[in-house]
């Protein structure tokens, strides 16, 4: 009867807690990781990284195609300088106007621009392993926090069954006392027991807040209006029967953070091909097209013919008589007619070898190749790191398995503990510090057990991160 008391108060107290609290919306953890996934700024600096590795794949594609410029250019001269027109040197101001359209494309460059495409082929496939790792981290993160909300909760509502079962005991111990069946001591024992559950409980509601506060900090939201929904655990998940070797095999075969160093590694190797490329013949195909117009290019104006030019032969006979045009003045020659005077074609076969370069091409090599060894180094640095963390998951799973069955069946013993000591306590046969003691005992057995339960289903979900080589059931 008095732990039926217990349980509505407690419940009483909480309902009455919430009443003045602001409605919230509640979240489950997979809805969590779905809104991390779409609105994580870290994640949008991923995707941007990715799309920058892909606009360098698709500039380095574009390297195999011939270019194409066109030109204009306006110039002035004054006092002496070439004629455009005649290429003599001259005296005189003139305005020049040139239009030009030219091509060129590399034939042969030591596979510079194979390498270079791979290369950043590479970088692109790495980039979106980094984001899968990127999701992986704050995916564990995120379930981490969440499991810390729903530890902090029970906690809470054991330290609220606590304040309300004590609550009882101090209102018999006060009737005791005026009955005169117990000392003004066993009321103030009681008072001070409902000040520390009291104290219990305030900590308890703020290591609920802070647990909040984090979760949705990662989710950048405002933890006021927003909590999480409450589970239900039938049974604990269990991970089934494993070795270390096993677990570590199953994740290095789907490792993101193992394939970005692998592709690095091999982007790597394409930048050193790349460097040595620079040792090669560059043979390249060139054409341009233009044409020139100029004011100095002038055509003359004809008047009506003046006279006839005889011409004779060698004895002096006349022979024909040629009309001589009569040239009135100049004018600029007109624009269309100049464009298809000057225009004019150029194709080019260029062949350039490479004999000295001021140590650039020797430097570009070895920096290439320093740049390779790293990345093997990171490789094996990444396989090392994996190793370990692997290792270290499947250990703790296995503690923290063992420390959960130790806690339920502590827990256990004094949830038994506790019920035969209330009757006691209820038929006088027991006293208020004894019974402080043992229920005191079943609060740590309690804690102990809640505390065991999140941090299993935590360690399980590590477990089962490596088993699929990813937190997020849809990207498995």
């Amino acid at each position: 009867m008095l732990f039926t008391k217990i349980r509505l108060s407690a419940l009483l107290l909480i309902a009455l807690t919430a009443v003045n609290v602001e409605a919230q919306k509640l979240w489950s953890l997979d809805e969590c990781l779905d809104y991390a996934l779409e609105n994580n700024l870290s994640l949008k600096q991923n995707r941007l990284n990715i799309k920058q590795a892909e606009v360098n794949l698709e500039e380095a594609k574009f390297r195999r195609y011939p270019n194409l410029n066109g030109s204009i250019n306006n110039s002035y001269n004054f006092g002496r300088s070439i004629d455009p027109l005649t290429n003599a040197n001259v005296q005189r101001n003139s305005a020049n106007l040139r239009f030009g359209l030219s091509t060129g494309v590399v034939l042969f460059n030591g596979f510079q621009i194979h390498n270079s495409i791979q290369q950043q082929r590479h970088l692109v496939y790495a980039s979106l392993f980094d984001e899968q790792v990127a999701k992986n981290n704050i995916g564990m993160n995120i379930a981490n926090a969440y499991l810390q909300v729903l530890f902090a909760k029970e906690l809470v509502t054991i330290n609220t069954e606590l304040v309300a079962s004590t609550q009882l005991q101090l209102e018999r111990a006060e009737k005791y006392f005026e009955a005169g069946r117990v000392a003004e001591s066993a009321v103030l024992e009681m008072k001070a027991q409902m000040a520390n559950d009291n104290l219990a409980l305030v900590n308890a509601k703020n290591q609920e807040l802070m647990a909040r506060v984090t979760l949705f900090q990662l989710l950048e939201l405002s933890p006021d209006s927003n909590d999480v929904k409450k589970p239900e655990f039938d049974t604990v998940p269990d991970a089934g029967v494993f070795s270390s070797g096993q677990l570590l095999s199953l994740y290095q075969n789907k490792a993101p953070e193992l394939k970005a160093a692998e592709v690095r590694m091999q982007a790597s190797n394409y930048g050193w091909k790349v460097a040595k490329g620079a040792y090669s013949p560059r043979l390249s195909l060139g054409a341009d097209i233009g044409t020139l117009f100029s004011d100095q290019a002038v055509s003359p104006n004809y008047g009506q013919t003046q006279y006839y030019q005889q011409y004779y032969d060698i004895n002096g006979n006349p022979i024909i008589q040629v009309p001589v045009p009569n040239v009135t003045g100049t004018e600029t020659t007109p624009f269309g007619e100049q464009w298809n005077n000057n225009f004019g074609q150029t194709v080019a076969l260029s062949l350039t070898v490479p004999i000295f370069n001021n140590y650039s091409a020797k430097a570009g090599v070895k920096r290439a190749e320093i740049g390779y060894q790293n990345a093997v180094l990171n490789k094996q640095i990444t396989d090392l790191t994996i190793s370990r963390d692997v290792t270290q998951a499947y250990n703790e799973y296995v503690a923290a398995k063992a420390r959960y069955e130790a806690s339920k069946a502590s827990f256990e013993a004094q949830e038994k503990s506790l019920e035969f000591a209330r009757k006691r306590f209820d038929a006088l046969l027991l006293s208020d510090v004894e019974y402080r003691l043992i229920r005191n005992n079943w609060v740590t057995a309690k804690s102990n057990l809640t505390q065991a339960k999140y941090e299993l289903m935590f360690r399980f979900k590590i477990i089962d991160f490596y088993k699929n080589g990813t937190i997020y059931p849809e990207l498995r």
